[in-house]
């Protein structure tokens, strides 16, 4: 079983990060370790030929013409694999470091596992966050929810033409962006889907989340290269980096966590995560 170098680098990069980030040090450390987790199972299933399917998977174009995304919830075939596995590594994880009470009602049932995964998929929410705080198991299947999406994007985003989609939600999973980077391209930014991991091209104005052009405003970050984006009109923000060279020199997977200042400072004021 071996984490994709891809992944390596995100590990390398978080550990990288607590020398320059130590008021951030318990954060990362919760994550390095739920990363370690969701990574070494997305190697798993493919050590166990999970991802066959998507191999020889094509790329629909009527759906890209449409603007859905690529991936159905019947594709992860979650029922199939050791969804159980992964959500008890990943409860005490929450309990011990994210001072989520434990469960008085024993472990769930696989199928309400499963049954909170699809809400939390076809709604189109983050992962991290789309239960309540008291609500464990909600939580802890989101994140149970992140190996499949990844895995399912490893494949599919590279089958996608850039030009084919400028949309603002992801061309895989249709998730909102959490993350921009502006790049030297005059008319586009990189948009980062923390649901899947997914990068995708949209134009360099204008908000990805209700497409108004006219009402976005900014505010610079204390770190240089850093933006907050905010749009009046749907009241959505979204955090926005500088990068003089392609977005994939960054690891937008912990950008989008070393950034969580911004999202503290955004939500304060009223503004909406996606």
């Amino acid at each position: 079983m071996r984490i994709s170098p891809q992944d390596q680098n995100t590990l390398e990069y978080l550990r990288k990060a607590k020398t320059t980030h130590r008021h951030l040090d318990a954060l990362i450390r919760f994550y390095e370790q739920l990363f370690q987790l969701q990574f070494a199972f997305k190697a798993r299933l493919k050590d166990d030929r999970y991802s066959e399917h998507f191999e020889g998977r094509q790329i629909d174009p009527a759906r890209l013409a449409a603007g859905f995304p690529q991936l159905g919830l019947d594709e992860l075939r979650m029922e199939a694999t050791p969804v159980m596995d992964l959500y008890r590594d990943i409860v005490p994880l929450l309990t011990r470091h994210m001072g989520f009470p434990g469960s008085d009602h024993g472990e769930p049932q696989e199928a309400t596992i499963l049954r909170r995964a699809q809400e939390i998929f076809e709604r189109k929410v983050p992962l991290v966050g789309a239960g309540q705080p008291e609500d464990l198991i909600g939580v802890a299947s989101g994140l149970v929810l992140a190996p499949y999406l990844q895995l399912a994007c490893e494949y599919l985003m590279p089958r996608i033409t850039q030009s084919a989609w400028h949309r603002g939600h992801c061309p895989v999973c249709g998730g909102g962006p959490s993350l921009a980077v502006v790049l030297a391209d005059p008319g586009f930014r990189t948009l980062f889907c923390s649901r899947c991991n997914g990068e995708w091209l949209f134009r360099r104005m204008g908000c990805p989340f209700c497409l108004d052009r006219d009402r976005q405003t900014y505010y610079p970050s204390e770190k240089e290269g850093y933006r907050l984006y905010v749009c009046e009109a749907c009241h959505r923000y979204l955090k926005s980096l500088e990068s003089t060279g392609a977005a994939s020199e960054r690891c937008l997977p912990a950008e989008a966590l070393l950034t969580v200042s911004m999202d503290v400072a955004a939500r304060e004021k009223g503004w909406l995560f996606f």
